[in-house]
C-alpha cells in the first residue's frame, strides 16, 4: 500500500513537471512572438502592416517566386558572392579603402540585378491578380 502511494505521488510529481515545463515553453514562446512583433513595428514603423500585400496576392507571389526560381537564384547567388567580396576586400591586411569600394559598387550592382529580376515578377503577379479580380 505504501509503495502504491508512493508511485502514484511519483507519478503526480512527474505529471507537475511536464505541465509546468509545458506552460514555461507556452511563455518562452509568446515572449519571442510578441519581441518578434515589437522588433517588426520599430523596424518597419507606423506604415509596417501597409507594407505587406493581403495573403491571396501573397500566395500568388510565393507560386510565382517559386516559378521563378531558376532565373532568380543565379541573381540571388552573385549578390551573395559579391557581398562576400566586401568582406573580403574590407578585411584584408591592410585595408584598402579603393578595393573595398569597387568591391561594394559591385555588390550594390548584383543587388540592383537581383531588384530588378524580383521586380519584373511581381509586377507580372500584380498584373495577373488584377486581371482576375477584374
Amino acid at each position: 500500500m505504501v509503495r502504491r502511494a508512493m508511485r502514484l505521488r511519483r507519478g503526480r510529481l512527474v505529471l507537475v513537471c511536464v505541465l509546468v515545463l509545458s506552460l514555461l515553453g507556452n511563455a518562452v514562446t509568446l515572449g519571442a512572438v510578441l519581441r518578434f512583433r515589437s522588433l517588426q513595428s520599430e523596424l518597419l514603423g507606423d506604415a509596417g502592416t501597409a507594407a505587406f500585400y493581403p495573403p491571396p496576392v501573397r500566395r500568388a507571389l510565393r507560386d510565382a517566386l517559386g516559378a521563378q526560381r531558376d532565373s532568380l537564384m543565379p541573381l540571388l547567388h552573385a549578390a551573395a558572392e559579391a557581398r562576400a567580396g566586401v568582406v573580403a576586400a574590407g578585411t584584408a591586411e591592410p585595408f584598402d579603402r579603393a578595393a573595398t569600394e569597387a568591391a561594394m559598387a559591385s555588390f550594390r550592382a548584383s543587388v540592383d540585378a537581383l531588384l530588378e529580376g524580383a521586380q519584373h515578377m511581381v509586377l507580372d503577379t500584380l498584373e495577373a491578380e488584377a486581371a482576375k479580380d477584374g
